[in-house]
């Protein structure tokens, strides 16, 4: 994470805190994130240096008008400004890391063969926050290569219940076996 990544991080988190608009920044700058990570052209036409700034911030003021809120707006401008606007996504990175502790939050990835239902997903969520003591934000990927089960990932702790897994211990279990 670059250093300039994190002060704008840390100047964006502050303003968040000092005005109590922590959650709504975050769900806000997730969904300017969650954008330009879907649409790259988006972000490209944003970085193009023969854009002049003035158009860039109409572009950015079009997108992200009146329903977000004015600070986070004016932070995509400030980045237009000092020409940091390609430091968004270390950025929001930053600012995550900064938020998930402030909120007692924790973030989580759980690979599944097929993606999780609402109901399973609420259930897993749950579970997991009373083992952890923490709200959890679970990101679902798919890894058709686990065969069944799931492996959860939360901070440097991983829960592998995997047929995969299970395969491979019943393996290392049938060759200590024949060791003895």
């Amino acid at each position: 994470m670059s250093l300039v990544a994190k002060r704008y991080a840390q100047a964006l988190f502050d303003t968040a805190v000092d005005k109590n608009i922590v959650d709504g920044m975050f769900d806000e700058f997730s969904t300017v994130i969650d954008l330009f990570k879907s649409d790259s052209d988006f972000m490209r036409l944003l970085l193009t240096p023969s854009m002049n700034i003035s158009e860039k911030k109409e572009i950015l003021g079009r997108v992200f008008g009146a329903e977000f809120n004015q600070y986070l707006r004016n932070f995509l401008n400030i980045l237009i400004d000092k020409n940091r606007f390609e430091y968004l996504v270390e950025i929001e990175e930053s600012f995550r890391q900064l938020v998930f502790p402030y909120k007692n939050m924790v973030e989580a990835t759980v690979l599944t063969v097929v993606p999780l239902d609402e109901a399973q997903r609420m259930t897993l969520e749950e579970k997991l926050a009373k083992r952890f003591s923490k709200k959890v934000i679970l990101n679902n990927q798919i890894d058709e290569s686990i065969i069944g089960g799931a492996v959860v990932y939360v901070g440097d702790q991983i829960i592998d219940g995997s047929i995969r897994n299970q395969l491979n211990q019943m393996k290392t279990n049938m060759n200590n076996s024949r060791l003895q």
